[in-house]
């Protein structure tokens, strides 16, 4: 009956295609409510050559009817459906920033390789919709999918996929399938077993050992891209990570992706700066005890999001895992004196994260430190980091992030525009950076001196949100993170 209601849907669509071949594209935009605003948009570019889909979206096409239903996974995987439920995996698709985003990227966009650039953000966040051709570009109604592509990166996707082909490129190969709703159920485990009797002892599907399940690879399919005009790294996530002090090499020794990001739990954040300990459980109900079964939360830098959705336990992780990933360091000074320049400096360290400090998509996050030096009255004597109403920061402030540049050089926030890094100052893992601070010590000052630093981060700048004109997101304010903070006195 669904493979009936699919392919009833595809011909629909095939033959509004053919309709509307020369009528003006339409985005369709989310409001607050329930109506939507048909917005035209301003582009002539309507596909991607073949030189340039070999190279970067090299997979088969699929079939939506050959996966199941999330729901149906989380009957018996219950633990780990809850925690993936609310993970940014889960909302990769409705995430409303995400989506006014590649709304806004497209329309801006002017080459193939441009388009080619947002199409690679939309096979990521909606893998089963890409893959199957129900969605390739935001120019497609976002709101008129089907539940399952709906889900983003969900149950059955990512246990479908055995290599990753093209990292950077989201180039991959997908398990053999014979039935629908059947797909064999690849991972980490080689030796799967069922053990409940009510079940007759039978698994509800095939299960398959995949060394890919392992390695920092997986996550390397969509947490790595590359422009595909220019081959400008744009999220180099993996790539930092593979160069970093945790990739040793030797499967014994190297630190993966999924030892810090999946054996969070609440009260664990597993980073390289804490504990990551073993989670013992069951992978399913009714399934054996195991030393270790991997957690599905998969928090990261997001903390609005989540939260947004419904999710502030996911928000919680999120801030626990930035709390615990970086490292403060006053360097004084050998003397200071009233009416005569003076300096301090900050050591900022990453010392939990294995990859950059901050990392994903930098031109849009942004990391700095806010420091306030106050005499002993509490008179300021020096200030940096501080931020105005809107969110701004002031002029001296030191900022952690990338900015891109187009062909002219001028800095653009849209990375498919993006032909150079402008600027790029961002901390590698278990390296640490020194800022200085020039300031002149009043007459008047009445020491001790109060020196007060805070490394801080947000997901998105508020400037950024408003571009977006997304009410559900422009109303809700950008939560700052203070992720590590440091006082200390300095005397005359």
């Amino acid at each position: 009956m669904r493979r009936i209601i699919f392919l009833t849907l595809i011909i629909c669509f095939i033959i509004s295609s053919f309709i509307f071949a020369d009528e003006e594209e339409i985005i369709v935009e989310e409001t607050t409510g329930q109506e939507l605003i048909e917005m035209p948009v301003k582009n002539e570019i309507k596909e991607s050559p073949v030189e340039y889909e070999k190279d970067f979206l090299d997979f088969i096409k699929l079939r939506t009817e050959k996966f199941a239903e999330q729901d149906m996974c989380g009957e018996c995987h219950s633990d780990i459906f809850k925690q993936w439920k609310g993970s940014t995996h889960s909302k990769a698709f409705i995430d409303p920033i995400w989506r006014a985003a590649t709304k806004l990227f497209y329309s801006e966009s002017k080459t193939i390789g441009q388009v080619l650039e947002i199409k690679l953000c939309v096979n990521c966040h909606i893998p089963l919709g890409f893959t199957s051709n129900i969605i390739n570009l935001p120019i497609d109604n976002y709101n008129r999918l089907m539940e399952l592509p709906e889900q983003g990166a969900f149950c059955n996707w990512c246990h479908n996929l055995k290599e990753a082909v093209n990292i950077g490129g989201e180039g991959y190969m997908d398990a053999d399938t014979t039935e629908a709703y059947s797909s064999t159920m690849l991972g980490p485990r080689d030796d799967p077993r069922w053990e409940n009797p009510s079940k007759d002892n039978k698994a509800f599907h095939p299960s398959e050992y995949s060394e890919f399940y392992s390695k920092s690879d997986f996550c390397g399919l969509c947490h790595n891209m590359y422009q595909p005009d220019n081959k400008l790294p744009i999220v180099q996530t993996y790539d930092e990570w593979k160069k970093s002090p945790y990739n040793t090499n030797d499967p014994k020794t190297t630190v993966t992706c999924q030892d810090c990001h999946m054996r969070q739990k609440p009260g664990i954040p597993a980073t390289g700066s804490t504990l990551r300990p073993d989670n013992s459980g069951q992978a399913a109900d009714g399934g054996p005890y195991r030393d270790n079964i991997w957690t599905h939360y998969f928090a990261g830098g997001n903390s609005i999001i989540p939260k947004l959705l419904g999710s502030e336990m996911h928000s919680y992780l999120a801030i626990e895992k930035l709390t615990n990933s970086a490292g403060l360091e006053i360097i004084r000074d050998s003397s200071y004196e009233k009416g005569k320049a003076s300096q301090i400096k900050v050591k900022v360290t990453n010392s939990g994260a294995g990859h950059y400090l901050p990392t994903g998509m930098t031109a849009i996050r942004q990391m700095w430190l806010d420091m306030k030096i106050t005499d002993r009255d509490g008179i300021m004597i020096f200030r940096s980091g501080a931020m105005d109403k809107e969110g701004n920061f002031d002029k001296n402030t030191i900022l952690f992030n990338t900015v891109f540049g187009n062909k002219n050089g001028e800095p653009v926030m849209n990375f498919a525009l993006a032909d150079k890094i402008l600027y790029d100052h961002r901390i590698p893992p278990m390296e640490s950076v020194i800022e200085n601070y020039s300031f002149i010590i009043p007459e008047n000052t009445v020491f001790p001196l109060k020196v007060e630093v805070i490394l801080k981060y947000r997901t998105a700048s508020p400037d950024f949100v408003k571009k977006l004109q997304v009410d559900k997101v422009s109303n809700t304010e950008i939560p700052v993170i203070d992720m590590v903070s440091l006082t200390e006195k300095i005397d005359l």
